[in-house]
């Protein structure tokens, strides 16, 4: 099979777990899928779910918020420039991105996820 095909079928296979869940679910969904990879700071988050599904910035921060809350989600302070950084625990992957955990992951939300950490690099 094509790189293309794969990415056909993980888009397919990404779109059917989805089935018969609301819009929300869907949206925490992908807002665990930007964090299941790198420790990401909460202003890359947000632009990265701007991209992806033009969430505000607050309603991004309310959904990691509730994540955090009820344990899915770690934060933590960096140090050096006192920004809190989100990353999905290790253990929950399995129910929001599936069996095959980070390579469920489609192409297009991986795209915006090293799109945005490359800016930030840059802005640095």
């Amino acid at each position: 099979m094509s790189e293309k095909e794969l990415e056909e079928l993980k888009v397919k296979a990404w779109g059917n777990r989805a089935k018969g869940r609301s819009v929300r679910w869907r949206m925490i969904r992908d807002t665990m899928s930007v964090v299941s990879v790198y420790w990401m700071t909460l202003s890359e988050v947000e632009t990265c779910m701007v991209r992806i599904w033009g969430l505000t910035r607050k309603k991004t921060r309310e959904l990691l918020e509730e994540m955090v809350s009820i344990g899915d989600c770690i934060v933590e302070k960096d140090e050096k420039t006192h920004d809190l950084r989100y990353h999905l625990k290790q253990d929950r992957v399995k129910f929001w991105l599936g069996v095959h955990g980070l390579k469920a992951i489609p192409a297009g939300i991986v795209q915006v996820v090293e799109i945005s950490r490359s800016v930030k690099g840059l802005e640095v």
